[in-house]
């Protein structure tokens, strides 16, 4: 006598295929064999138990943030300048003092534009 399929109340159609490697393989069929659980069962358990790590990918402009980097790094370098001549003892001059104003009102631009591109994303 031919054994009646039990009917599925749920009537699951879709199906999940995946790749394994051999260690991630080995390590399934022994979570299964401990469990004493089907694949499709350890699947749908997985499913509402697991918690996953996800890294987000951040998607950026990087014509945009290469000249943004290069930009940081005139500063930078202008701003060193101007440390290493005032801790050498040399007097705060106009001329220095007008180069420090530059650097921050550059700094604030590239803030500007940073925080823009960010929105964007």
């Amino acid at each position: 006598m031919k054994k009646q399929r039990k009917k599925n109340p749920e009537n699951r159609t879709h199906m999940v295929h995946a790749r394994l490697n051999d260690a991630e393989w080995l390590q399934f069929m022994m979570q299964l064999d401990k469990l004493g659980v089907s694949q499709s069962d350890f699947i749908r358990q997985a499913i509402f138990t697991a918690k996953v790590n996800v890294t987000v990918q951040p998607v950026f402009n990087s014509k945009k943030l290469d000249e943004i980097a290069m930009q940081y790094g005139k500063i930078g370098s202008n701003l060193n300048q101007i440390a290493h001549h005032l801790n050498a003892g040399n007097p705060m001059q106009a001329k220095l003092m007008r180069e420090v104003n530059h650097c921050l009102a550059d700094l604030q631009m590239l803030k500007q534009v940073v925080e823009e591109l960010a929105g964007e994303m």
